[in-house]
């Protein structure tokens, strides 16, 4: 039986108290849409959000303007097949094909919120109680309390569920490897069209002194290959990379204590010369500070790289009127993972099609930017386990983010928005009909209601696949370490 409102917003001990069905914590698009299903559903929502935040986090004041989209969809949005609520927000956005405008996101995500019902509250979780399995109230800074039935941590790295006594693994350290994820700063270049960067990523490939440090460096390793879009370039091939890497070297540039690895970059085009880069790949081996980084963003270090990138597009590529600035976010790509979720989901298991409480499919490669590239013959069509996203000892509490219930190697493809946007639509549809637990409601009820609002994303495409991506993963050694793979 679905739960109803049982108390009116009034005052407790002096501080404002909202008794509300739902309560996600965090800004991202995953938490937004998660907000937008619920009250569709026919939760009393709400959604707590810093004041000054652009909605949609990593997408939008972080800057990764191209958008990892389901392999299987990469039509326009406006007639994706089966991408859900996430097919919705694009298509409203605006967005062509992969290119996402920060402004266009933002202001999306708050129309569809507001069309829902969603009340947003300004501020941040601090402290949280939890009392018999439940977690039953939120402190924001400042003092005030939110109360819900029920919640949904969408911040990227799970902080609510840390305030509520989950405990992290991070980076692949559990295998043995002291290594985490890249992190990217996401430049803003204007001044160049798509055009002139084809043309200067051709010539750099026929390049010999680039081409035999690319052979130096990565000997075997396939890249993709030099592409245009209608709003994209990719520049699969890393020549670009390895002249910027041999450039800051004749500049005597060091990397500020961070690893530096050259390689492609996904290229989003927002104008006519306006575009997004994402492929500057740095490498840090201590957790506090990629933690440091995913909360408070870019800091003086990065705004001085991005700097040296746009100095080196005018002296190193000669593109005269390039310039690059950065938004205040930066993308991180792993900080820890959630322990203590109901299910801890593998890589192995998606890999072979595990389907337990399922509640949509995502389909993409194994995506190990900067740390191992695998060649595997094709993405992995996944199912999203509902279980990944329930905390296990508090009844109450779902999480959809990246530092979610995955394991390092999972997070080649959970951590990506996507994924965590179908999971968190789930959790809130759940968060609608559950008067206690959030996985006491029938998983095919849930799906019924995603699909009567549009927010169903399973297309079982490509499941046949999986077995030869499988294989292929079996044979790397690194990633044998999770040993889900047999």
């Amino acid at each position: 039986m679905r739960w109803r409102h049982r108390r009116p917003l009034g005052q407790e001990q002096g501080r404002a108290v909202h008794d509300t069905d739902f309560l996600v914590v965090g800004h991202e698009t995953e938490g937004c849409l998660a907000a937008v299903a619920a009250a569709r559903a026919g939760a009393r929502t709400a959604l707590l959000a810093p004041a000054d935040a652009l909605l949609g986090g990593l997408l939008t004041e972080d800057g990764l303007a191209f958008v990892d989209r389901d392999s299987r969809h990469l039509t326009p949005p406006q007639t994706s097949p089966a991408d859900g609520i996430f097919a919705e927000f694009l298509a409203r956005a605006g967005v062509p094909l992969v290119a996402l405008p920060a402004a266009a996101g933002d202001q999306t995500l708050r129309a569809m919120l507001a069309e829902a019902g969603v009340t947003l509250l300004a501020g941040e979780a601090s402290a949280a109680r939890v009392s018999q399995g439940r977690l039953e109230a939120v402190t924001l800074a400042g003092g005030a309390t939110v109360s819900a039935r029920h919640y949904l941590d969408a911040t990227p790295d799970a902080d609510l569920a840390e305030l509520a006594g989950l405990s992290f693994a991070t980076g692949f350290r559990e295998y043995g490897v002291e290594r985490f994820l890249g992190v990217s700063p996401l430049p803003l270049v204007t001044g160049v069209t798509p055009a002139r960067i084809m043309e200067t990523c051709r010539a750099l490939q026929a390049d010999p002194a680039l081409e035999a440090l690319r052979q130096r460096l990565f000997p075997g390793r396939a890249f993709l290959e030099l592409e245009q879009g209608d709003d994209y370039v990719l520049i699969g091939p890393p020549h670009l990379g390895l002249a910027y890497q041999r450039w800051r070297e004749a500049e005597g540039l060091g990397f500020g204590g961070f690893v530096f690895e050259a390689d492609g970059f996904n290229v989003a085009t927002l104008g006519v010369d306006t575009t997004s880069w994402n492929g500057l790949i740095y490498f840090s081996e201590d957790p506090a500070t990629l933690l440091r980084l995913s909360r408070d963003g870019a800091d003086a270090y990065f705004r001085e790289e991005t700097a040296r990138f746009g100095r080196f597009l005018r002296e190193g590529l000669g593109w005269a009127e390039a310039e690059a600035s950065l938004p205040r976010g930066i993308y991180v790509r792993q900080t820890r993972h959630a322990l203590g979720t109901r299910h801890r989901l593998t890589l192995g298991e998606l890999a072979a099609g595990y389907d337990r409480r399922s509640v949509g499919t995502f389909c993409y490669y194994p995506d190990f930017r900067g740390f191992r590239a695998v060649k595997v013959p094709g993405p992995i069509t996944a199912h999203v386990a509902l279980e990944a996203g329930l905390a296990a000892d508090v009844r109450n509490l779902g999480l959809a983010c990246r530092a979610g219930g995955y394991t390092p190697f999972a997070h080649s493809l959970t951590r990506l928005v996507q994924y965590n946007v179908t999971l968190g639509a789930a959790i809130g549809v759940a968060a609608a009909m559950a008067a206690d637990d959030l996985g006491e409601i029938d998983i095919q009820d849930v799906r019924s209601e995603l699909a009567k609002h549009g927010a169903l994303a399973d297309d079982r495409t490509g499941l046949d696949r999986n077995a030869a991506v499988l294989q292929a993963l079996r044979a790397d050694p690194v990633i044998a370490l999770e040993g889900s793979l047999a």
